[in-house]
């Protein structure tokens, strides 16, 4: 049924135009000479320039998250709002708008729900395959039908390892070698999963020893993109203050683009050794499912940088880079300090 009425204005138009996203599914309509009739072309030119508009002001990106304001209307995400209000009372300074240099702060700022839910409407980038998806659609998609989502072997139960793209599934179901495996290689790879299993309610066990103590901590970070050379991509974090002492992270992928690496480092100086243990999970509006890690090193005057620690996903890591499209990626550290 044709809409009647006065042309509308071209704001209106681009809301309208970006906010209504079409089903891949449906069948292909023919375009009428009427003139309010926008093409497709035309249509995407109009998503890309409202993406832009209600980019964040810092970060430049699209972001699913809690959206602030300075009082001048300029956006700032979650992560980025965060970010600059821990920067300034670190540096002791008064936190402003990266735009106008407008005072900022928590009390000083709104969320802009219009802007959130807009933005909600938008098309959502699958971390697997990295298709634009229908924001209806993204849930179903990522779980049963992008080719590159997460799978496990099928005879995954009888103690086959593997873990890889879904697309690749059926390709290696054909050759999985535990089919024909005995009855000894089968009990020796189950024994080996028991045992993994072991590990993980032991690592659980141990964290919630550790919130037990008398000082621990949370923050939710981001990692910045920072450089990059022929070997090395490099990702690192705001400066940020812990047990009354200063820390940033550093991290880079290394050897293949899907083994990322990271390291805690302490800014400053130490009287004496300060033993730590820190485990780096799933932030707020992140997607990126974590396997945790419980790290744990002792900081000393010639020694303030931790190791390097891997960072895995749940299920195979070849998906990881995915995540690090993004300009910045959020994720949070806890820290409880050792006795």
């Amino acid at each position: 049924m044709n809409e009647t009425g006065p042309p509308l204005p071209v704001d209106a138009q681009l809301i309208r135009s970006c906010i209504i996203i079409e089903d891949e599914n449906a069948a292909p309509q023919i375009e009428t000479s009427s003139p309010n009739k926008i093409s497709k072309k035309n249509k995407t030119a109009l998503k890309n320039k409202l993406q832009k508009i209600l980019s964040c002001a810092v970060c430049l990106e699209l972001r699913r998250s809690a959206i602030y304001q300075c009082k001048y209307g300029h956006l700032i995400c979650a992560g980025c709002f965060g970010d600059i209000l821990t920067e300034s009372k670190l540096q002791n300074e008064i936190a402003s708008c990266p735009v106008c240099r407008s005072t900022i702060g928590k009390e000083l700022c709104t969320r802009n729900i219009a802007v959130e839910q807009t933005i909600s409407a938008l098309p959502v980038t699958c971390p697997y395959c990295l298709l634009q998806i229908n924001p209806e659609n993204y849930k179903s998609h990522k779980k049963c039908l992008c080719e590159k989502r997460p799978a496990i072997c099928c005879n995954n139960l009888i103690g086959c390892p593997w873990e890889g793209p879904y697309q690749e599934k059926h390709k290696h179901q054909e050759q999985c070698k535990q089919l024909s495996a005995n009855g000894y290689d089968i009990l020796k790879s189950l024994n080996a999963m028991d045992e993994e299993s072991k590990d993980e309610v032991n690592l659980y066990e141990r964290i919630f020893e550790l919130l037990s103590v008398d000082k621990f901590s949370y923050h939710d970070l981001q990692f910045r993109h920072c450089s990059y050379d022929d070997k090395n991509e490099s990702y690192e974090t705001s400066k940020f203050s812990a047990f009354d002492k200063l820390w940033t992270i550093h991290g880079h992928f290394k050897d293949k683009p899907s083994e990322f690496y990271y390291k805690l480092s302490l800014k400053g100086t130490l009287d004496k050794p300060f033993s730590l243990h820190y485990l780096l999970v799933k932030g707020p509006y992140s997607e990126m499912e974590i396997k945790p890690k419980l790290c744990q090193f002792t900081f000393e005057e010639n020694s303030l940088d931790g190791p390097f620690e891997s960072l895995s996903l749940w299920y195979h890591s070849d998906s990881l880079k995915g995540f690090f499209q993004s300009k910045r990626v959020n994720f949070r550290i806890f820290f409880f300090e050792s006795k």
